[in-house]
């Protein structure tokens, strides 16, 4: 199991992904883009990704539970729970409940993962770096990154690319350019996001200078 551990990583530093991550705000061990913790990890992918036991029903190899979720009000004023491929982000991004939001992911998931480092099963003793979302210690995360379960004001997901093409005739191109991608056809957090690399922002796929990134899709 140690052997498959090893070449876990040895597969991942090989595409150039932990060099990406290390360093950035997706990086939650203690040589981290906000400080250290006591009891951290020095591991980097740990916090997302897991070689065994992962969650079976997202992916890639998510390591991390999702349970208790409420619907979630999507951008058209439906309830229903995004696909997986935006779901795992919103299982940290959806936000710890406080300052009056609602999270509709449980709170301790969202500080615990399934797997801990190295090739043990079991619970995980790993959390993430307090700091990393606890600015200068405070009680609550802070709101920039928690989107919470009403998505109603963000750019829409779990949707489909045709079907908006079909809706609005004229306004989309063929498909995405630019490194924009659609997962089985829908538009989804990673459409636009790329986790695993920081150099463009918010982790943009491209960067949005005079509106490169809207316009990646959108034609106005």
């Amino acid at each position: 199991m140690k052997f498959l551990y090893i070449l876990f990583y040895l597969f991942i530093i090989k595409i150039g992904l932990i060099a990406g991550i290390q360093g950035s705000k997706h990086d939650l061990s203690m040589s981290n883009f906000y400080g250290t913790m006591g009891g951290a990890t020095t591991h980097i992918c740990i916090f997302c990704h897991t070689p065994h036991g992962a969650n079976n029903g997202l992916t890639p190899l998510w390591n991390r539970k999702i349970t208790d979720t409420t619907v979630f009000t999507l951008y058209d004023g439906t309830n229903a729970l995004p696909n997986n491929p935006t779901l795992v982000c919103l299982s940290c991004h959806d936000g710890v409940s406080g300052m009056g939001d609602t999270s509709a992911v449980n709170a301790s998931n969202t500080h615990g993962i399934i797997n801990s480092a190295g090739p043990g099963h079991g619970n995980a003793n790993v959390s993430p770096n307090c700091y990393a979302c606890h600015f200068s210690g405070n009680t609550y995360p802070d709101k920039e990154w928690r989107i919470g379960p009403n998505l109603m004001d963000d750019h829409p997901v779990s949707v489909s690319y045709n079907a908006a093409k079909v809706f609005k005739p004229g306004e989309f191109r063929d498909s995405p350019i630019n490194g924009l991608k659609l997962v089985d056809g829908n538009v989804e957090c990673v459409s636009c996001h790329d986790p695993h690399a920081p150099e463009n922002g918010i982790f943009l796929r491209v960067a949005n200078t005079n509106s490169a990134l809207c316009l990646s899709c959108h034609i106005k």
